[in-house]
């Protein structure tokens, strides 16, 4: 019998000719029929206590206490955490959670290149998604991401992604291993758009390839260099001039110029979000203008070395043994640079938000 607090169940009926006949009856509560996902000016209702809203600064503590319990995709830091409550007007973001700190989701809208033009389009990435042990199988994620795309929809955002959130380096999106987010994205509708490669390698370097002949690697550190990195990033990767800003304000960015100065051949960064993490890395002219630098494989593998080497050796002063190098397309180029392995491979899901979902 099923009412609005308990079910009542009949269990365990054992017949016997020989054996006395056991009734068991079991009483729980029951799980809630809805879930309120209404934000800030939502008119959406619903008649259930659990309620989802948006999480403040704050609660960055109850965040961490959930991340620990719930998120086995990895160990989350308070300082990794923080990056979810970053502002921006450029990237805007929001952490959306139940009331009772049960559960959590971090989107974010980023500039993503286009698959079939050279502009860039406004894009909705999830950044996290944990959920409370103790509260799995509810419909809390779900709901979750049904918030998500209505503040991405309010937010004039017209796809929303899960998976492979290069540059993101919180997570970098749905592990393949995360079998209950898979199920999720696939029970909500999302298509299948690929997947994304995490490679890592050590900060310990028994060789290096030499950098081609009269290149210069140095650290960002004057104004000239980073309008020179600007300029490159803005001819050739626009979607990455926001993670070369702050790694310019960092500290973290560096720059390859031609011999006699004959222009920047490449720019690259580390630790953008997130101590550890290599990359993005932008070489000039691959947009597909000529390049004479590097005309070659054997070119570019040499450049992408020289600049990964500088970067594994701050690291490794910084104390670590291992560096993250997400979601790279050209893995072969970094297995010959720096020896680097692959550590994740996350699916990528996303969801085309004009398709409008029954309340």
């Amino acid at each position: 019998m099923r009412t609005r607090s308990t079910i009542t169940s009949l269990r365990n009926l054992w017949l016997s000719p020989t054996c006395p006949k056991t009734i068991c009856l079991l009483e729980f509560p029951g799980a809630p029929d809805t879930v309120d996902t209404a934000l800030p000016g939502d008119p959406h209702e619903s008649s259930s206590g659990i309620k989802i809203r948006v999480w403040q600064p704050s609660e960055l503590g109850a965040m961490l206490s959930l991340c620990q319990l719930g998120f086995d995709q990895g160990a989350l830091s308070e300082d990794d955490l923080e990056l979810c409550f970053l502002p921006g007007e450029a990237e805007p973001s929001v952490v959306l959670g139940t009331d009772d700190h049960m559960a959590c989701a971090v989107f974010r809208i980023l500039d993503a290149a286009s698959p079939t033009s050279s502009e860039l389009h406004r894009v909705a990435r999830v950044e996290l998604l944990v959920t409370h042990p103790g509260r799995r199988r509810r419909g809390l994620a779900r709901q979750l991401l049904l918030a998500g795309e209505r503040w991405a929809q309010k937010n004039e955002v017209t796809q929303l992604v899960v998976g492979g959130a290069r540059p993101v380096g919180v997570f970098s999106g749905v592990d393949l291993r995360w079998t209950a987010a898979l199920c999720l994205a696939e029970s909500m509708g999302y298509e299948r758009q690929g997947i994304a490669v995490d490679l890592s390698c050590a900060t310990v370097q028994s060789a290096r390839i030499p950098a081609p002949a009269g290149v210069q690697i140095a650290r960002v550190e004057s104004d000239t260099q980073v309008e020179e990195l600007l300029r490159l990033v803005q001819e050739n990767a626009p979607a990455e001039l926001g993670n070369f800003l702050r790694a310019a304000s960092a500290g973290t960015a560096l720059i390859a110029v031609g011999p006699e100065n004959r222009g920047v051949r490449c720019v690259a960064a580390h630790s953008v979000y997130r101590l550890g993490v290599i990359g993005p890395v932008v070489f000039a002219g691959q947009t597909g203008a000529a390049n004479e630098m590097l005309q070659h494989d054997s070119d570019r593998v040499a450049m992408l070395s020289a600049v990964v080497a500088m970067m594994r050796s701050d690291l490794a002063v910084a104390g670590l043994t291992t560096v993250e190098i997400l979601g790279e397309d050209c893995i072969s180029d970094y297995v010959a640079a720096c020896a680097a392995r692959t550590s994740r491979v996350s699916q990528v899901f996303s969801w085309d938000l004009s398709n409008l979902r029954a309340e």
